[in-house]
């Protein structure tokens, strides 16, 4: 009888998928395992977030850089599209280099991992909560933004960021810290 492929919706995971990244010593993803690579990986993927949400002031920027609408539609689609892809690269190589614990449910990690993962999710929680502070300043003192604008500065790229924050910040948090994955 064939085992059936479980599938954990409330992580988003399978379970054939977080066992082979926990068991699995593939050597194409070697590299992304000693800490300062996963450090890189986790300043990149930060960079990336930032550079997302400046996408919401593409317009502001644009009008300071003098850009014609020829040219800053370029220079906006190559960099939305380059930065975007580098931020779901980037995430996906992350879950790979820590195994996805982060992601993964209880029952299929052991007490150390689960205390690991418990422990990043708890300053992931911290970090969190400082962005949305940086974000409410942001809104306060900042350039005006409004949500799914045509014409000025459109705050749905914040909100993307953020999204992506909260989705990658335990693994970053457990790349950051951990010595050995």
């Amino acid at each position: 009888m064939r085992k059936r492929n479980k599938f954990y919706w409330f992580e988003g995971v399978t379970e054939k998928g977080v066992k082979a990244l926990l068991n699995d010593e593939n050597s194409k993803y070697r590299w992304l395992r000693p800490q300062r690579n996963r450090r890189v990986l986790v300043i990149l993927m930060a960079i990336g977030l930032v550079l997302t949400s400046m996408g919401s002031y593409w317009p502001t920027l644009k009008t300071n850089l003098n850009l014609d609408s020829g040219v800053g539609l370029i220079i906006y689609s190559v960099t939305a599209i380059f930065v975007i892809l580098a931020i779901i690269g980037g995430y996906s190589f992350l879950r790979i280099a820590v195994r996805s614990i982060a992601d993964a449910p209880d029952e299929l990690l052991d007490e150390r991992q689960i205390a690991v993962r418990n422990t990043s999710f708890r300053y992931a929680y911290f970090i969190l909560g400082y962005i949305l502070m940086g974000l409410m300043v942001l809104i306060l003192f900042g350039p005006e933004l409004q949500m799914f604008q045509d014409e000025g500065n459109d705050g749905s790229y914040v909100f993307i960021a953020t999204l992506f924050a909260c989705a990658s910040l335990p693994s970053m948090v457990m790349a950051w810290r951990e010595r050995d994955i």
